[in-house]
């Protein structure tokens, strides 16, 4: 629930931008145009952001720093590296799914290719290289077919992600958790060596997924505190 005084500013900031830029585009939404619909003066909206690249910044790192954390806890993680791939994207996906804010117009590579955003396209890259290295240990343990191409799964599992998010729309739903269980089958069923291993990756996974940090449900897009 939104709260009365700057802390709230700032909060509202954040989600009518991510609003704007899902509906007219990053480069079609101006710091004018935020500050109208948050019901401020433009000059206001400089008190808690000082560049419209500080406020997508911002957006991002919400997602980007907790997904960095999952990938490298799941690197990190023992057991069978099928099983820890299903908990990522389990706990991954509901997460972005959960997030209070619009998600749908933050990944544009031409965007991220803004010197600003130079933090955060690094961070997307080694979510990227992370997530194609657990399916490298896949295919080199013998969990995940012999033939696949990390890379080409990667991006696979990105697109599925995107998909997910777009038709979540601008706001969180219900049935989070389930839509994101239901990607994580679809990819091990189609990348796992023996396909109907399935039930046992997936028991496996159950047990590793409340250790990477599941998502950001209920939770503010603000640390106490923090400012720009």
């Amino acid at each position: 629930m939104i709260q009365t005084g700057s802390g709230s500013t700032r909060e509202r900031i954040l989600v009518e931008a991510s609003r704007l830029f899902a509906s007219r585009g990053y480069h079609g939404t101006s710091t004018r145009d935020i500050a109208q619909v948050v019901g401020i003066r433009q000059p206001s909206l400089y008190n808690h952001f000082s560049s419209k690249e500080s406020i997508l910044a911002t957006l991002l790192d919400a997602d980007l720093v907790r997904a960095t954390g999952r990938v490298d806890k799941v690197l990190a993680m023992e057991g069978p590296a099928a099983a820890r791939l299903h908990a990522y994207l389990q706990a991954d996906i509901a997460a972005v799914l959960t997030l209070s804010y619009d998600v749908r117009g933050l990944y544009n590579d031409v965007v991220l290719e803004l010197p600003e955003l130079r933090t955060q396209a690094q961070r997307r890259s080694a979510i990227h290289d992370g997530t194609a290295r657990l399916v490298a240990q896949g295919v080199e343990s013998g969990d995940l077919d012999v033939d696949l191409d990390p890379e080409f799964v990667q991006h696979a599992i990105t697109g599925l992600l995107l998909e997910a998010v777009r038709q979540r729309g601008s706001q969180p739903a219900g049935g989070s958790e389930e839509r994101a269980l239901a990607i994580a089958d679809f990819v091990l069923r189609a990348t796992l060596a023996v396909p109907s291993d399935l039930p046992r990756i997936r028991a496996v996974a159950g047990s590793l997924v409340a250790a990477l940090d599941p998502g950001v449900a209920g939770q503010s897009l603000l640390a106490p505190g923090q400012a720009h």
